[in-house]
């Protein structure tokens, strides 16, 4: 379903996946399960951003259904040191995935549990998406240099202070946001006649859970799923399939599912009619804040037929799942220069990028904090297909 690519050889991925299979054992069934599938709303917001004008009257009609939300630029925590050139050859969006009913609800204690990075390039239209595990311990960028969760970061300053925390982490020049939550995702879906994915032997008893969970929070009915392969699911099973947690590597994998739904729901997007958008941006629009303005969302849609699905990948490349006294399970970045680094290159292309002081602070007290250090990085990119 996917071909890698590996940046740099060398890893340690034999003890990784051990460390990642006895922390995914030890974690409890969440009810949160049901949040990460914003993460793949989230996208589907991006791709209607983008397919929604096949005129600029078109855009105008609908535009006004999306939630406005203006950031203060002077205050985003790029760092001082941070050469942004390169940089500015590509629009990078954050989507933030909550799972508060009411997506107008910023900041006031609803956490991030779904947070992606979309990188487009201006000259080759190429997007390409990132995941950071919500998990991810970080330094929230709030003047406290207090070590959290990354998904804390939005529960305690909204997307001003997601943003922030991401640029001073990640060594990054985002502007601008998206967030979205789960409402009307399973609509989304089936307004484009539902999405082709590969479901295998041992997902199908936590998707018919999840399947059954979602149509009691939709109440949209749906059969369940009894077979594997390649299979078209209706919006309520892929919505399922997104937040299926309990298999293969937890949460590292049901990033990857998120990835996979995107880029199918992506292509047939493209390939869509007008009045097939038109249905999926009315149940899409209402649930989505943004700080794009209308001239960036009109520019963005005029390369619409441009753009094509890039790599795709989970953040951070190298890391240890643990368990912390206070702030729980974990994923500590081996170590975050070196991550960051890699990031860089996979983003932009830049070899041998050498973080700011600013994340090799940040990287020395996360290291300090857990004991935990630099590892041999892989990263293996995806391309759905």
């Amino acid at each position: 379903m996917s071909k890698n690519k590996d940046i740099e050889k060398n890893s340690n991925t034999k003890n990784n996946s051990q460390k990642k299979s006895n922390h995914n054992k030890n974690k409890k069934s969440d009810k949160s399960i049901l949040k990460w599938v914003v993460a793949l709303f989230a996208e589907i917001i991006i791709l209607g951003l983008l397919i929604v004008a096949y005129s600029l009257y078109y855009v105008d009609s609908k535009i006004e259904k999306i939630n406005k939300v203006e950031i203060d630029e002077e205050d985003l925590a790029i760092n001082e040191e941070l050469d942004v050139s390169n940089q500015e050859n590509y629009k990078t969006i954050a989507l933030f995935g909550v799972d508060s009913r009411d997506v107008t609800n910023l900041g006031q204690g609803t956490r991030s549990d779904a947070i992606m990075i979309a990188s487009i390039n201006n000259e080759t239209k190429e997007v390409k998406i990132v995941s950071i595990y919500r998990d991810t311990l970080l330094e929230i960028e709030n003047d406290s240099g207090i070590t959290a969760k990354v998904n804390a970061a939005y529960s305690y300053g909204g997307p001003q202070l997601a943003i922030k925390t991401l640029n001073a982490n990640l060594d990054l020049q985002i502007t601008d946001f998206v967030t979205v939550n789960f409402l009307g995702l399973t609509k989304a879906i089936d307004d484009l006649g539902g999405i082709t994915v590969h479901v295998e032997e041992n997902e199908l008893p936590i998707l018919n859970l999840a399947i059954t969970e979602q149509i009691a929070v939709t109440g949209i009915y749906s059969d369940g799923v009894f077979t594997t392969g390649d299979l078209l699911l209706n919006g309520t099973q892929a919505t399922a399939y997104a937040r299926i947690r309990s298999t293969d590597q937890g949460d590292i994998t049901r990033t990857e599912r998120q990835r996979d739904v995107l880029s199918k729901a992506f292509a047939k997007a493209k390939a869509s009619d007008l009045a097939t958008i038109d249905s999926v941006i009315d149940d899409v629009f209402p649930q989505i804040a943004t700080s794009l303005t209308e001239e960036e969302i009109k520019a963005l849609a005029k390369a619409v037929f441009e753009y094509q699905m890039g790599d795709t990948v989970g953040f951070p490349f190298a890391y240890t799942p643990t368990t912390h006294e206070t702030k729980g399970s974990i994923i500590v970045p081996a170590d975050l220069a070196s991550n960051v680094s890699a990031l860089h290159e996979f983003l932009f292309g830049e070899v041998g990028y050498v973080p700011t002081s600013k994340v090799q602070g940040i990287s020395s007290s996360i290291q300090n904090e857990t004991g935990i250090g630099a590892q041999p990085i892989t990263v293996t990119p995806q391309t759905f297909e």
